[in-house]
């Protein structure tokens, strides 16, 4: 990764909310860059322009602290897919649109995905991971869609299941591979590859 170098905040008195979002924000960049063990609370309180008593106000420990920084990316990513498919009632339009709603929050927010490997590191399988947890509570949603996109008869897989599988998959494996190997490739490049891939296929009909 690359070296860390803090660019604080000039302190100075905020309303609470924007305390909270400035903190958050902090702790994101320095969780991602040193795990949780390795970021120091007044590392991420100088970089958010509050003071150390601050962050302990809103987030009693570390580990809520991290949490609340988890389930902040979650909550933002959920936020612009749906903001997204708002208005789409096609199924595969809305399966399309999605996909690139999601590539496109990882590409603006790479550290997420750090989060996201930090969070398994730390915890292991004594905790589900944040990510899965949200999936878990949306994936009735999404099996709807695909259920929906397989009743339209456009599909030579008819199990929506396996679908949604597929496609969560996808997505999810394609944001960590990216990150993890280096290569830091658009993503939003790759999401029109990978979707012509998963809907046409790579053999000739």
């Amino acid at each position: 990764m690359p070296d860390y170098h803090p660019d604080p905040i000039k302190r100075q008195r905020k309303p609470a909310e924007q305390r909270i979002r400035d903190i958050l924000a902090a702790a994101t960049h320095v969780f991602a860059h040193d795990g949780f063990r390795g970021a120091d609370v007044q590392g991420i309180a100088d970089r958010a322009g509050v003071g150390k008593g601050t962050v302990y106000r809103f987030y009693p420990t570390k580990e809520e602290l991290f949490r609340a920084v988890v389930d902040d990316v979650m909550q933002r990513l959920t936020a612009q897919i749906d903001d997204a498919v708002e208005s789409v009632a096609d199924p595969f339009d809305y399966l399309r649109i999605s996909f690139r709603a999601y590539m496109a929050f990882f590409q603006d927010n790479p550290e997420a995905v750090e989060l996201f490997v930090h969070e398994r590191a730390e915890w292991g399988v004594d905790c589900k991971p944040s990510y899965f947890v949200y999936k878990d509570a949306h994936s009735d949603e999404w099996l709807a869609v695909c259920e929906r996109l397989v009743a339209s008869g456009r599909c030579r897989v008819t199990d929506a299941g396996l679908i949604q599988e597929l496609v969560g998959n996808l997505a999810y494996g394609t944001i960590l591979v990216n990150r993890i190997s280096g290569r830091n490739a658009p993503l939003l490049e790759q999401a029109d590859a990978l979707l012509d891939v998963l809907f046409q296929g790579i053999l000739r009909a």
